[in-house]
Order: structure tokens, then C-alpha cells, then sequence
């Protein structure tokens, strides 16, 4: 099989990796030498899995590749360090896409901000739109 196959995943030790070749074969190769000949095969089998009746919307996407991980929830923002995330009709946009709404607690008290979807780390990140205790999308953030 050939065409152009590519991975972008961050483990859960926070190393982000992206494997990609132009074969199959090479693309299983490269992702056996990043994570490991068992762990490569439950990758292919939950992305093979996420590809059923390919999703013809963003929600379809999500639901098919959390129905391939047991229908546990990928990504539970409420215990992440940097607090809990949401993005819906309210969120803001950057030059990397839909910007994600996230809330904490510093040392100067409760923070809530919109954070740029690239990964940590990436060169040309945008900086996040912190919003001030005293704006009024305060409340309805």
C-alpha cells in the first residue's frame, strides 16, 4: 500500500513524536522504532478503528475515536495542570486554529485565558488573551 501516512501524537511522558513515509510499511517501521512493536500495534488498531464510516464531521470524529478507546473520554482537561479546557461559539481564533479556553489558579489568584491549540513548545506560538478579572467576559467565561 502506498500514499502518504503520517501520525502526530504526544505520550503520556510528554514527548511528542510524528512518524510519516510514503509506504505503509515504512510508516509501521518508523512508529515500531518511536513506541514499540506492541504499542505500534494498538496504534494501528485504534486509528483503523477511528477510520470506520469515516466521519463526515468533526463530532463524528471524536465520538469514532472514542468509541475506539472504550468510550473513555481522550483528553480530561479537568485534572491538566493548566485547569480545564473548552472551546465552543465563544472561543477566540489564532493563526493555528481554534484557541482553547483555559482557567487556573496562580499565585496571584484565579487566571482564565484563551491558549493557542500548537503544541508547547512550537517556535511561533501565539501568545495566549488573558482575560482580566474586570472585563465582562469575566463571568461568562
Amino acid at each position: 500500500m502506498t500514499g502518504n501516512f503520517q501520525v502526530s501524537s504526544k505520550l503520556n511522558d510528554g514527548r511528542i513524536f510524528v512518524v510519516s513515509s510514503e509506504t505503509y510499511t515504512g510508516f509501521c517501521e518508523a512508529l515500531e522504532q518511536v513506541v514499540g512493536v506492541e504499542e505500534s500495534q494498538d496504534v494501528l488498531k485504534t486509528m483503523a478503528i477511528s477510520l470506520v464510516g469515516i466521519p463526515t464531521s468533526a463530532v463524528q470524529a471524536v465520538a469514532n475515536v472514542t468509541a475506539a478507546f472504550g468510550g473513555n473520554a481522550l483528553i480530561d482537561h479537568s485534572a491538566h495542570p493548566m485547569g480545564g479546557a473548552n472551546v465552543g461559539p465563544t472561543s477566540k481564533s489564532c493563526k493555528h486554529g481554534v484557541m482553547s479556553q483555559r482557567t487556573g489558579n496562580g499565585a496571584k489568584g484565579p487566571w482564565k485565558a484563551y491558549m493557542c491549540p500548537s503544541p508547547k513548545g512550537t517556535p511561533d506560538q501565539c501568545e495566549p488573551a488573558w482575560i482580566r478579572r474586570n472585563d465582562p467576559e469575566w463571568s461568562s467565561f
